[in-house]
C-alpha cells in the first residue's frame, strides 16, 4: 500500500473509531463476599457468574457511553445447601428458601448520575417462574431475578423490546 493510501485509511479509521461512542461500561465487585448469606458455598463460581450475567444486561438494555457499578453486599442462593453432608454441592429448593440478592448501584450518563440506590432482590415465586423452568443453569434462578431487576430498573423503551 502507497504512504499516501495507508495515511488516508489511517484516519477514515481513525474517524470511525472516534465517531463510534463505547459500549456501556459494567463494573461489578463482590463486597465482603466471605460475610455473604452462601459466602462459602458458591462464592467463585456464583461471583463468577453473576459478574458475566451483569455485563450481558448491560451490553443489551443501557445506552452506548453509559457507566455502570454494581456492588453485590449479600448473596443468599436458592434454597439451602447439602454440601456438608459430602464433597459435591448439592442444593434443595423449597417455596421457603428464594434467592436474595442485596446490592448497590449507579448508573452514569455523560459523567452525571442518573440513578443510583440500594436494593433487595428477592423472589418468593421463583419456582413457578416460567422462564427457568427449561434451563440447566446452576444459577438461573439468581439469573432471573437479576434479570428482572434489571429491566424494571434501566430498560429504556428503546431497549425493552431487545
Amino acid at each position: 500500500m502507497n504512504p499516501i493510501a495507508k495515511s488516508t485509511a489511517l484516519v477514515i479509521a481513525a474517524a470511525l473509531l472516534g465517531a463510534a461512542p463505547a459500549q456501556a461500561a459494567v463494573k461489578v465487585t463482590f463486597a465482603n463476599a466471605a460475610h455473604y448469606t452462601d459466602g462459602s458455598r458458591y462464592d467463585a463460581s456464583a461471583t463468577v457468574a453473576i459478574r458475566t450475567h451483569l455485563q450481558r444486561l448491560a451490553a443489551r438494555y443501557l445506552d452506548r457511553g453509559d457507566t455502570l457499578a454494581i456492588s453485590v453486599l449479600d448473596l443468599d442462593l436458592a434454597g439451602y445447601d447439602l454440601s456438608s453432608r459430602g464433597p459435591n454441592h448439592l442444593r434443595v429448593l423449597n417455596g421457603a428458601t428464594p434467592p436474595k440478592i442485596r446490592l448497590r448501584y449507579r448508573l452514569e450518563r455523560n459523567h452525571k448520575v442518573i440513578a443510583a440506590g440500594e436494593d433487595a432482590l428477592s423472589d418468593p415465586f421463583y419456582l413457578s417462574n416460567a422462564s427457568t423452568v427449561a434451563s440447566s443453569d446452576t444459577f438461573k434462578y439468581e439469573k432471573a431475578l437479576l434479570d428482572d431487576w434489571f429491566r424494571k430498573r434501566f430498560a429504556t423503551g428503546r431497549s425493552r423490546s431487545r
